[in-house]
C-alpha cells in the first residue's frame, strides 16, 4: 500500500481542473502530480488521448485517488473533421467551466487549441492559471522550429523543387497553419483570436509563453530553456520531477513499477535500445542532410557492435509509440541475433527501463532517456549521437545520462559494461522552489498576479 502524505496538509478545498493532452507523458509524469493534488484538492481530470487500460484502473482507484472526481476525455481538433472537433472542443469546456467553477487550472500546455480555450474561460471566472512541465525540452524553440523547417522540407515536399523553394514552402505552410488554428478556428465559434507569434506551429512551445498565470519547469536547465524563448522570469518556477519527489516515487513504484518487476523480474544482462522513429537527419555543423541509408546503417552498426560486445545479452528494441514500420524494423534487425527483439511500439516505456540494466537512446532522443535516468538512477543511461546531428547532443553534459559522439567511445563503454568496470558518474542534486504539487499551488494561490 502507497502510504499518505503527512506532510501534505492544507485547510483549502479549492477546485481543480487538472488538463494532460499527451498520454504517454501523463502516464510517465502527469500523473504523479495529479496523484499528490488529488490527496486535498477535489479534481476534475481532462485527458486528450485514450490511457492504456493499467492507468485506467489505478485513476479508478479511489484509495489513490480519493479526490478524483471526474475524468472527461476531450478531442483535440486535429485531422479529419476540424471544424466539428473545434465546434464540440469549445462547447464541452465552456460548459465544464460553467458547471464545476475550478478555482485553479493546471495544464501540461498553454498552446493548443484546448488549452487556449480553457485559459480564456478560465480568466473570465478568476481562476488562477498554471502551466506544468510534461517532457523533456531538447532545446530552444528556435532550434526546434529550424529543425521542423528541415525535417518538412525533405520528407512532405516535392524533391525535384529546389532546397530553398520547399523551405519557402514549408515556412509559408506553418504561417497559413497559425492563421488557422489561431485566428479562423477560433472565430468559428464566436471567439476572438488567439493574437501574438507563440505557437505549435512555429514550435514556440514552452510553457507560460501564452495566457498561464505561471510556469512550472523540471529544473534550471528547462528555466534557461524558457527565458530564452521569451517567458518571463516572474512567471517561472521550479519544482522537480515527480519521480524526484518522495510521494510521487513511492505512489510510482507501487502502482507501475513493482508489477512489471514481479511480473518480469529484472536482469543484469539486458539491454534496451529506445528506437527514434526519424528517418533523416542533418549534420550539426552545416544543416546538410543525412539521408535514410545513412540513418539505418548507423542504427545498424549500433546494434551490432551491442551484439557482438555483449554477447549472450538479452535486447530490446523499443520503437517510439509514432512508429509505423514495425515489420521493417524487425526484418532488418531480428536476424542479427537470436537475442534481439523488437517490441510493440504501444508499450509503455517504462516496463523496459525496470527491466533492463542499460538503456540506450539514438538520435533523436525523446523523453524516455530523461524518465530513465529518474525512474531508475542506478541505471547506466547512453546517449548515442555518433552521427553527430542537429539536436543529437541534447543529453551532452546531462545529470546522469552518458553522451557518446563517437564509435571508439561507444565500444570501449560497451566492454566497460561488458567487464562490469562501468563507473556511473555520480548525480548532482538539483534545485527546486517547492517539495511537492500541493505545497506549490498553497504558494501561488496566495500570490498576487
Amino acid at each position: 500500500m502507497i502510504k499518505e502524505n503527512k506532510q501534505i496538509e492544507t485547510k483549502t478545498k479549492q477546485k481543480v481542473l487538472f488538463r494532460a493532452i499527451n498520454p504517454a507523458l501523463f502516464r510517465t509524469t502527469l500523473i504523479g502530480n495529479l496523484y499528490e493534488i488529488s490527496q486535498v484538492y477535489p479534481t476534475v481530470l481532462l485527458l486528450g488521448g485514450k490511457i492504456d487500460s493499467e492507468t485506467e484502473k489505478i485513476l479508478h482507484n479511489k484509495g489513490l485517488f480519493p479526490q478524483l472526481q471526474k475524468i472527461i476525455f476531450l478531442e483535440e481538433p486535429f485531422y479529419g473533421k476540424v471544424f466539428i472537433k473545434n465546434s464540440r472542443l469549445h462547447r464541452i469546456i465552456k460548459e465544464i467551466i460553467e458547471s464545476h467553477k475550478p478555482d485553479i487550472i493546471i495544464s501540461a500546455d498553454d498552446t493548443y487549441p484546448g488549452s487556449l480555450y480553457l485559459m480564456r474561460f478560465a480568466k473570465k471566472i478568476g481562476a488562477l492559471t498554471v502551466v506544468i512541465q510534461s517532457g523533456f525540452q531538447i532545446a530552444e524553440g528556435e532550434k526546434l522550429y529550424l529543425w521542423s523547417c528541415l525535417m518538412n522540407s525533405y520528407l512532405k515536399m516535392p524533391n525535384f523543387l529546389p532546397f530553398s523553394i520547399r523551405l519557402f514552402l514549408v515556412k509559408l505552410k506553418k504561417y497559413l497553419g497559425y492563421f488557422f488554428y489561431y485566428w479562423l478556428l477560433p472565430l468559428t465559434v464566436g471567439e476572438m483570436p488567439f493574437r501574438g507569434k507563440t505557437s505549435f506551429a512555429f514550435w514556440k512551445i514552452s510553457a507560460g509563453l501564452r495566457g498561464a498565470d505561471y510556469s512550472i519547469v523540471f529544473s534550471k536547465r528547462e528555466y534557461n530553456l524558457c527565458i530564452k524563448d521569451g517567458v518571463p522570469a516572474k512567471k517561472l518556477f521550479i519544482l522537480s520531477h515527480p519521480l524526484k519527489r518522495d510521494t510521487a516515487q513511492n505512489f510510482f513504484k507501487e502502482a507501475y513499477f513493482s508489477n512489471t518487476l514481479n511480473k518480469q523480474g529484472t536482469n543484469s544482462k539486458t539491454l534496451t535500445v529506445m528506437w527514434s522513429d526519424e528517418k533523416i537527419g542533418f549534420n550539426k555543423n552545416d544543416y546538410s542532410l543525412i539521408s535514410k541509408e545513412e540513418i539505418e546503417k548507423n542504427k545498424i552498426k549500433i546494434i551490432t557492435l551491442i551484439v557482438e560486445t555483449l554477447k549472450e545479452w538479452r535486447i530490446f528494441i523499443k520503437p517510439h509509440p509514432s512508429a509505423q514500420n514495425v515489420s521493417e524494423i524487425k526484418r532488418i534487425f531480428e536476424p542479427i541475433s537470436n537475442y534481439i527483439t523488437v517490441t510493440n511500439p504501444s508499450e509503455p516505456a517504462d516496463k523496459y527501463i525496470e527491466m533492463s540494466n542499460v538503456i540506450v537512446g539514438i538520435p533523436l532522443s525523446s523523453t524516455t532517456l530523461f524518465t530513465a535516468s529518474l525512474q531508475c538512477p542506478e541505471k547506466i543511461i547512453l546517449s548515442l549521437d555518433l552521427n553527430q546531428e542537429f539536436l543529437g547532443d541534447s543529453y551532452k553534459d546531462f545529470n546522469g545520462i552518458e553522451y557518446i559522439n563517437n564509435e571508439d567511445k561507444f565500444l570501449n563503454i560497451l566492454k566497460l559494461i561488458r567487464d562490469n568496470k562501468y563507473q556511473k558518474k555520480p548525480k548532482v542534486q538539483s534545485e527546486s522552489d517547492f517539495s511537492n504539487t500541493i505545497e506549490m499551488l498553497n504558494s501561488l494561490y496566495k500570490k498576487p498576479i
